[in-house]
């Protein structure tokens, strides 16, 4: 009796002690819960530190992939091909620090374009960056009037904030105003922005006209049908004038008839 109760006290003993005796003479570091973004402009030199504490029997995978042995990870004159999943291995085979390396550029200047499809009701701008960033980029769009004593700032309605293009919506009394129109690109690199003033009205580009049909006639003759875009909000008050291009034969040739209405 007297046996069994000191090996029972044993026991609990043991399993009391057990996973402090444990931590206390583990030299791995914990494992990683996830791998950590790390954001490189391409052509750069990356080093990557393992961890704290251990510098031996380390090795370094990417995407599965064994690399190179040791504490840091050093990459030089990055490209796009090097990035991917950066995990560092301890002796025992246990992720000790995991790096998500991502590559691309900082935001270049933004390239804008404006025009006014439904004038007088608002102006679609559409911009562009090069060199293309590759990173996940978000735009911030705003334009404000240049007569405000305390201009109110309006947000530029965009889809998405990654859509390059948004919509400049314009109160009748104020189509005369100019504008000032601002884009912010911004990225985990850096940010950029561009302001431009904008006079609607000068911006004016109407859509194509729709439903163009072509009749053959005796004589030689061709009618030519269309109607006005739909996008154009007032085609009474806002007539819109259209040119006729045809050829026969030789596109070199070609001759331009203008007209005011449809024909």
């Amino acid at each position: 009796m007297c046996l069994k109760l000191s090996f029972c006290t044993l026991c609990l003993l043991f399993a009391f002690f057990s996973p402090i005796w444990s931590q206390e003479t583990s030299k791995e570091p914990p494992k990683p819960s996830s791998s950590k973004d790390f954001y490189v402009p391409i052509g750069s030199s990356v080093e990557l530190p393992c961890g704290e504490g251990v510098d031996k029997g380390l090795e370094w995978k990417r995407n599965g992939s064994v690399v190179v042995s040791g504490p840091v990870l050093k990459l030089h004159n990055t490209s796009l091909e090097d990035g991917g999943i950066y995990t560092c291995y301890g002796s025992n085979e246990n992720p000790i620090e995991s790096y998500h390396l991502q590559l691309g550029y900082a935001p270049s200047t933004p390239e804008v374009k404006c025009w006014a499809p439904r004038y007088p009701l608002n102006a679609v701008c559409t911009w562009t960056l090069t060199p293309d960033p590759i990173l996940p980029t978000h735009y911030i769009a705003t334009y404000w009037y240049v007569e405000d004593d305390l201009p109110a700032v309006r947000l530029c309605l965009r889809q998405s904030e990654q859509d390059k293009q948004c919509v400049v919506e314009i109160p009748d009394a104020a189509s005369h105003i100019p504008i000032l129109l601002n884009i912010t690109a911004v990225n985990a690199l850096g940010t950029t922005t561009h302001t431009l003033s904008l006079d609607i009205a000068e911006l004016v580009k109407p859509d194509p006209p729709v439903n163009l049909k072509a009749t053959l006639l005796s004589g030689q003759k061709v009618q030519v049908q269309w109607d006005p875009p739909p996008t154009w909000p007032d085609p009474v008050n806002f007539l819109l004038s259209y040119q006729v291009h045809f050829y026969w034969g030789k596109h070199n040739l070609a001759n331009i008839v203008p007209m005011s209405l449809r024909a």
